[in-house]
């Protein structure tokens, strides 16, 4: 099994580039740390350094041995500090999934206020809806903010505050020409999973708008791209539509408000976690300032 210590002495003696410098570091002899530094190559079968006269040189192994060590000990450094605070108020993580169609945009709106919590250390990740809930569920995950309120089936010991009603802009490259029922473009649509989706479907057919559908994705800031550097129509929110409306390089066709998407935070039914109820109340604050 792997040493600390022999870890140890060898990331000092990589750092230090000679068995005496490190040994004269370490405050022992340059036995004691030739000696753990050998035993750790012998653990790992593998030399991890070259004596020469004027010094140690790292093997290919070593070098890739020194990589991790460094991420080890600097992640020692940062317990030390973090342990260094008062007691009766650690930093907290809090773990925050994001769906890919809230956009990473909007979700920067709404989490801003989250990063001035007091002793809270927002760790943010994306991913798919049904993926994040997962997560939520397996403890892998504190909060969750979807464009999809979960269905009535998979609720069960969650709870779900809506932040925002989303507005989805209908956007086009700003010289694109295209035809009134849209057959001659394509659209970016959004995932079966999104109820965006199905927001999107039911304001095509109401408007007898016929696009072929060229691809599928969830990721707002992708659909913006796809519009304006692919010539593809997409229908993202209206917050990460503003900016390229405005540059000129997208142009807005319609707006659709819909019936169930938004931006829902969804975390544990009757959770004891103080920082995930914080911040939870925090977020609905901020929407009710907007």
């Amino acid at each position: 099994m792997l040493n600390y210590n022999h870890l140890y002495y060898f990331h000092t003696a990589a750092l230090e580039g000679s068995i005496a410098s490190a040994a004269q570091r370490l405050g022992v002899s340059q036995g004691t740390v030739s000696e753990q530094v050998r035993t750790l190559e012998r653990t790992l079968g593998v030399a991890l350094f070259e004596r020469q006269p004027g010094g140690l040189k790292m093997t290919e192994a070593g070098k890739l041995a020194f990589e991790h060590t460094t991420v080890m000990f600097r992640a020692g450094e940062r317990l030390s500090e973090v342990l260094g605070h008062d007691h009766g108020r650690l930093p907290r993580t809090l773990r925050i999934g994001i769906s890919g169609a809230v956009g990473r945009a909007t979700a920067t709106h709404f989490l801003l206020p989250v990063l001035a919590i007091p002793d809270c250390i927002p760790s943010i990740r994306g991913g798919d809806a049904t993926v994040l809930v997962r997560d939520l569920r397996a403890n892998e995950l504190d909060l969750v903010l979807s464009e999809s309120e979960p269905p009535e089936s998979a609720l069960e010991g969650l709870e779900v505050a809506v932040l925002d009603r989303t507005k989805l802009v209908a956007v086009v490259a700003s010289e694109l020409e295209i035809a009134d029922d849209w057959h001659d473009v394509g659209l970016v649509h959004y995932r079966p999973t999104s109820s965006f989706r199905w927001d999107v479907e039911a304001f095509l057919d109401a408007n007898n708008l016929r696009p072929r559908i060229a691809a599928e994705s969830d990721d707002s800031l992708f659909l913006v791209e796809a519009a304006a550097r692919g010539g593809y129509i997409a229908f993202v929110p209206s917050s990460v539509a503003r900016d390229p409306i405005k540059a000129g390089r997208l142009r807005a066709l319609a707006t659709v408000t819909p019936a169930h998407g938004g931006i829902h935070a969804i975390f544990e039914n009757g959770t004891s976690a103080e920082l995930v109820r914080r911040a939870v109340e925090t977020l609905l604050d901020h929407a009710r300032e907007e």
